[in-house]
């Protein structure tokens, strides 16, 4: 059966199915769409460990949860375990669910810090990241990596020993270099192999666009679930289609009208949280995926891009969308 619980040391997840962590998108209200549709678990925007140690309250704003926003994960990146220990003890008064070591993130801001995918070339320093936490915390201690750091040095297995030795409770695997960027296809057969050398469960990530991707990743890796990441801006109802093709039932893309009320909906919450002006143009970025393949799609974009007032959105939608009818 792929789709299952999944239990990652004392928390239990009531399925597989992983939405990411990504800067500038998986911010409260986002997630809060997201878990309409059912998915295990979210995570916060990727958070500096060096940024929460020397501007916490700028920093822990990424780190806005509710406790309708469970289970939640929260992830680190910083450069070495002294600064991510410092920085793990600050979030003392968030309610998370578990604390993830970024190790995979290939932005230049990022490796130039010597953070992210650069730990990849230190398998000891991994172990002592995750062995700082595994000791001071009752929380779940994951982490997500690539395959190395480019074609001539693919350290995956040797990256599993050193945080599986930590005592680490879960690995999502990313099987790109660093130097791949996001370029190339994910080697899907590193996370059969990863999976077949873990003690703990393996997450697959990576080229996951549609349902039948997941389907395919676990019936090719056997890993234990799977994290829906870049798909989830090219589509926001990937995690229902994902679920559908996990337990092999028939999924009825969203018709119009769904597509237009979740958006409405969306922009809205966004407008809640961050104001008018700043969450209609924080929302820009979200609209392609809700218009994708749609008649007009291009020029609808132009216009919300000119849009300042969220009554003129909400007017540009329903013109759109008796527009869309009106095709059909």
């Amino acid at each position: 059966m792929l789709f299952k619980p999944i239990k990652i040391k004392n928390l239990i997840l009531k399925n597989n199915v992983f939405v990411a962590p990504l800067a500038g998108y998986t911010n409260l209200p986002t997630r809060l769409i997201f878990r309409e549709q059912n998915c295990a678990i979210c995570y916060s925007e990727m958070v500096s460990a060096m940024g929460l140690n020397f501007n916490f309250n700028k920093s822990s704003k990424l780190i806005d949860i509710n406790q309708i926003d469970r289970p939640i994960g929260i992830q680190l990146f910083g450069s070495n375990a002294d600064i991510i220990f410092k920085a793990f003890l600050s979030l003392n008064n968030f309610d998370y669910d578990l604390i993830d070591i970024n190790c995979g993130c290939s932005v230049k801001k990022v490796i130039n810090a010597k953070s992210g995918a650069f730990l990849l070339k230190d398998p000891d320093g991994i172990y002592k990241i995750v062995k700082i936490l595994k000791d001071n915390t009752d929380k779940p201690v994951t982490l997500k990596i690539r395959s190395g750091w480019d074609k001539d040095n693919i350290n995956f297995l040797e990256i599993l020993d050193s945080c599986t030795k930590a005592k680490a409770d879960l690995i999502t695997f990313h099987p790109r270099t660093k130097s791949m960027l996001f370029k190339g296809i994910a080697e899907w057969d590193q996370i059969r192999i990863l999976k077949e050398a873990s003690p703990i469960p393996v997450i697959g990530n990576g080229d996951i666009f549609t349902g039948s991707d997941a389907v395919r990743m676990m019936e090719a890796t056997g890993c234990d679930g799977i994290m829906l990441a870049r798909g989830l801006i090219e589509n926001p109802f990937l995690i229902e289609e994902t679920i559908c093709a996990l337990k092999n039932e028939e999924y009825n893309k969203p018709d119009t009208d769904k597509r237009m009320k979740t958006m409405l909906k969306h922009c809205s919450l966004i407008i809640s949280y961050m104001g008018e002006k700043r969450g209609l143009a924080n929302f820009r970025k979200f609209a392609s995926g809700y218009v994708k393949g749609l008649p007009g799609a291009s020029k609808f974009r132009q216009k919300i891009n000119h849009l300042v007032k969220h009554e003129d959105f909400i007017k540009t939608v329903d013109e759109y969308n008796n527009y869309i009818k009106n095709l059909l």
